[in-house]
């Protein structure tokens, strides 16, 4: 009986033993490619896919180098990502112009984490095995060899959970703060030490959520202990609602302003500390600057009206595609659905809640070339407002615009729910 069970397991396993063997040798299949080789390709049309992490690709360094970045030309694709959404993965490559028709070389901290994202763009993507290839030297070694990498201009603003950890010892003054709508729930039960909660209930004002006036923002800045000169990082679980808390500290006149790549999601899953309970503020007494210091950055709607009339610079909606369309208002607060006239999409994601097209499947922000290519056949020369529902995601798309070092930008405040709610206003809708 013993020898029949051992015969049976052994039609069992053995076809899957003979299929993993199968995949390990076609895994190991994908070719590789030196420097030259690489360059060349690429001069081909090859495309150039970076599976490290985005920070790095940013411009941060990591593991002990000197420099951070990425070799020019490539596309960001982090391989942690490869347990999300295949739906989005997809997108996600489509939007970078990486598709099964064309060739890739994949490159990463190590020839392993390529072989990993190669392997899975044959397995999974339908890609043909013989165009994938897998540039081994990596990152790391093609730095050594004196080469320039590429950065994200502004890449020093959008700040890693190791650099803010640091920063948290070596530098007291820094102030972080913790922004969400409302009393700070998930603050009160964990946030990062020594942070303060930022409800954006006390910078926005209903009915029509726009930044509250220049006196009433001193208050909640020095009640903050936040002054002009006052080193701040803003994070929270959702990137747009940080990026509006930087837009109006940056409208008010705070110099240095950044935010943490990936929020409170990342800061957690790094495995810092975290600290629960409320923190108190000390306040400050004087500002040291008469706010607003950049009101440049904050058009309000007599801005928009003029650009209808005379056509000078960007007006960019960074809306989904159906309230752009005008199929639906996004908000069940907004009756009116449509667009002010002359607005161009800009993207933004599937509803006015979400921003996947401008963020990573682990919730950092997408590379500035995706984010560049959605802007790329509108003429920013003259300037550019972005604009959304209410201000949110609009503040997010100005601060990638900020830190790919773009000119004259601004935030239509009001936003669709100011400008609709006016009928005497004109719309557009298809």
């Amino acid at each position: 009986m013993t020898q029949w069970l051992k015969y049976i397991v052994l039609l069992l396993v053995l076809p899957l033993m003979v299929s993993c063997d199968k995949f390990w040798n076609h895994r190991l299949e994908l070719r590789h490619v030196n420097a030259e080789e690489m360059t060349t390709l690429v001069e081909q049309g090859y495309a150039l896919l970076d599976a490290r992490d985005s920070n790095w690709y940013n411009g941060w360094p990591a593991n002990g180098q000197l420099k951070g970045g990425h070799i020019p030309g490539a596309r960001n694709f982090d391989v942690a990502w490869l347990d999300k959404n295949p739906a989005l993965l997809e997108e996600l490559l489509t939007t970078k112009k990486i598709t099964p028709d064309r060739g890739v070389i994949v490159y990463g901290k190590d020839k392993q984490d390529a072989q990993v994202l190669g392997q899975w763009l044959v397995s999974d993507m339908g890609f043909e095995k013989e165009k994938v290839l897998i540039f081994e030297q990596g990152f790391g070694q093609w730095l050594m060899k004196g080469n320039e990498p590429e950065k994200l201009p502004g890449y020093q603003r959008l700040v890693t959970p190791y650099w803010l950890d640091a920063h948290i010892k070596a530098l007291p003054e820094l102030k972080l703060l913790d922004v969400s709508w409302g009393g700070g729930l998930r603050y009160e039960t964990g946030h990062i030490p020594g942070a303060l909660h930022l409800d954006t209930g006390s910078i926005e004002s209903e009915p029509l959520w726009n930044i509250r006036d220049p006196e009433w923002l001193k208050r909640e800045l020095l009640r903050l202990g936040v002054r002009v000169n006052t080193p701040v990082v803003v994070y929270g679980d959702d990137m747009m609602a940080s990026a509006r808390a930087l837009f109006v500290l940056k409208y008010a006149g705070v110099r240095d302003v950044r935010l943490l790549n990936g929020g409170w999601k990342a800061w957690v899953e790094s495995g810092y500390r975290i600290e629960r309970g409320v923190n108190e503020s000390v306040a400050e007494k004087d500002f040291g600057a008469t706010i607003p210091v950049l009101p440049s950055i904050l058009a309000e709607t007599e801005a928009v009206e003029q650009f209808q009339a005379e056509q000078k610079g960007a007006l960019i909606s960074v809306r989904s595609l159906a309230e752009y369309k005008g199929e639906t208002s996004g908000y069940n607060y907004i009756d009116k659905a449509g667009r002010i006239p002359g607005a161009v999409w800009g993207r933004s994601g599937s509803d006015a809640y979400h921003m996947e097209a401008y963020i990573n499947p682990d919730n950092t922000l997408r590379e500035y070339h995706d984010l560049d290519s959605y802007w790329q056949d509108i003429d920013t020369s003259n300037g550019v407002t972005f604009y959304c529902g209410t201000g949110w995601r609009a503040s997010l798309a100005w601060f990638a615009a900020s830190l790919m070092n773009y000119k004259k930008i601004a935030v239509y405040d009001g936003g669709w729910m100011e400008w609709s709610s006016d009928p005497s206003r004109p719309t557009e809708k298809g």
